[in-house]
């Protein structure tokens, strides 16, 4: 069903076969054009998009039986700006876009919004500092990326803060000495690789 106004915009209703409403799409000339919101089975909205001139433009939510899974931003058909992932209803991940691609950090939660990782990207690829935590916040790794690839040193710790294991890495291949330490800073092993 259609509902035009005078401007040339018109509101499309599309149906399942039974007549239940599957989706509403604004539309101006032919082409999308503002709001198109799609519902599940059970009437409950699926995902808001919003559309300039035929291009997803501005604010994008997506959901699944009344439960965020993502809000994004669009700008010219392409994800652009921060973006935020759920799992039943739990924030779990942010992470910024720049034209369709990760650009910049990207933070993961537990399911009690703990941050458990951070890490840096540039152009799509991960680059730059890596750290995993702990649920109770304690540094569990710190890593470098170059390009997607571990790069440089590599430290894992224990739950106590202190060091348990001293690696490096070029081009994501370990190289050199693996280092293992007890609780107490003494040294266990050392092999080459």
């Amino acid at each position: 069903m259609d509902n035009q106004n005078q401007s040339g915009t018109t509101i499309q209703e599309i149906c399942d076969p039974n007549g239940k409403l599957l989706k509403t799409i604004t539309m101006q000339n032919g082409i999308p054009h503002g709001e198109m919101v799609a519902f599940d089975e059970n009437g409950k909205i699926t995902c808001k998009l919003n559309y300039e001139n035929g291009l997803l433009s501005g604010p994008a939510e997506f959901s699944m039986a009344g439960q965020p899974l993502m809000l994004t931003f669009f700008k010219s058909g392409l994800q652009d700006g921060k973006t935020t992932f759920f799992s039943n209803g739990v924030k779990v991940g942010e992470v910024n876009f720049l034209n369709g691609v990760f650009d910049g950090e990207f933070t993961s939660f537990d399911g009690d919004g703990n941050i458990i990782r951070i890490a840096s990207y540039a152009g799509g690829l991960q680059n730059g500092e890596c750290k995993t935590f702990y649920p109770n916040g304690v540094l569990l790794e710190h890593s470098f990326y170059e390009n997607n690839s571990l790069q440089g040193e590599t430290i894992k710790y224990f739950p106590s803060g202190n060091v348990r294991e001293v690696s490096s890495f070029q081009n994501g291949k370990p190289y050199g000495f693996i280092d293992t330490y007890d609780e107490d800073g003494n040294l266990k092993s050392r092999k080459e690789v």
